[in-house]
């Protein structure tokens, strides 16, 4: 199993997460960590930056299981960032989600990582 948090202490963003991640697929579990450890500190915002980094991954690659898993993993963390910042025991509430959502979609960091490229796409099509 990856380097999992100890469960003693406050609740934090890693030991939410990694009662969240209990009950996932082992596989997807494995891939999250690695994924987001760096950027746990960042919050939310950096769940979800976490979740772009795999999402960009793992469409560069070609169509394998590791590629499926990793982006499998990024829809997680992008729904995982969402929860957290809902979530009243971590501060969070529906406002501070609809305003990370926000952030986040296809007018926020998505759009702007992802929509230049498929203008592109669609231009030469």
């Amino acid at each position: 199993m990856a380097d999992v948090p100890a469960e003693p202490g406050p609740l934090t963003l890693e030991t939410w997460l990694a009662r969240r991640l209990e009950s996932a697929p082992p596989e997807l579990a494995e891939a999250v960590w690695p994924l987001v450890r760096e950027r746990l500190a960042d919050g939310e915002d950096g769940l979800v930056q976490a979740a772009l980094a795999a999402l960009e991954n793992a469409t560069e690659g070609e169509a394998t299981r590791a590629e499926a898993v990793t982006l499998l993993a990024a829809d997680a963390i992008l729904t995982y960032a969402l929860e957290a910042a809902a979530d009243p025991a971590l501060g969070g509430s529906a406002a501070r989600a609809s305003r990370l959502a926000e952030r986040a979609g296809p007018g926020g960091l998505i759009g702007e990582r992802f929509n230049n490229d498929s203008t592109k796409e669609e231009m030469t099509e």
